[in-house]
């Protein structure tokens, strides 16, 4: 049994196993807040914890997300619910190990401070066998625009929202050098599918879409 006193030491001590074990898939070791980042050549990977408080206990789960600095820098031009620290934040795409594998979230139950070494071991191994093979399978802007296009229930929670999730597709198809008539239909079908459901991107996906044929990878 965990004290509630305890908790915030016990949360404490969770992030500083995991840094020690992260490290080797090149992570930086130091969380900042609760996630850690590794720098890549084309943006940065995220693996983030997330702590469920109970009575006598707590639960954990994980989740990563990558960044593709291409897409966000273009998207983030044109995207203007963001404020300034937001946008250096903002993700491409992410999800939770458990939706990423078996459609569910993992959750791994901490009852005593002695648990804490095994259950990072648990994490650890979820993600060097479902974070790790999500992150390499989307860090280029292939990868990534082919999630952001799917229509697959199983990749839309990767970037749930429909406004910013449309204009990192069109985003990505204009960085893949796609064809003009192509991308016109994509834009096209897009922007239908946010006025009929009064989205509050509209406008943000209609200037992005406008100043495409204009701007310069």
């Amino acid at each position: 049994m965990i004290e509630a006193t305890e908790l915030p030491s016990a949360e404490q001590q969770v992030l500083a196993e995991l840094g020690t074990r992260i490290k080797i898939f090149r992570f930086n070791p130091k969380p900042s807040g609760q996630s850690f980042y590794r720098t890549t050549l084309t943006g940065k990977w995220a693996f983030h914890i997330s702590f469920i408080k109970h009575k006598g206990d707590f639960d954990l789960t994980a989740d990563v997300a990558v960044r593709i600095d291409k897409i966000e820098d273009l998207v983030n031009e044109y995207d203007a619910k963001r404020t300034s620290a937001e946008k250096r934040k903002s993700m491409t795409l992410g999800g939770e190990l458990g939706n990423l594998s078996v459609g569910r979230p993992l959750r791994w139950s901490v009852a005593s401070v002695s648990d804490i070494p095994t259950i990072c071991d648990q994490v650890l191994e979820a993600f060097g066998k479902i974070g790790l093979p999500f992150l390499e399978s989307c860090s280029e802007v292939a990868g990534a625009y082919r999630i952001l296009r799917s229509s697959d229930p199983k990749e839309l929670h990767l970037a749930p929202f429909p406004g910013p999730r449309y204009m990192r597709a069109l985003a990505a198809a204009y960085l893949l050098e796609s064809d003009v008539k192509e991308r016109t239909l994509l834009a096209n079908e897009y922007e239908k599918n946010l006025l009929e459901n009064d989205d509050l991107y509209l406008d943000d996906f209609r200037a992005l879409s406008l100043a495409l044929p204009a701007v310069t990878s």
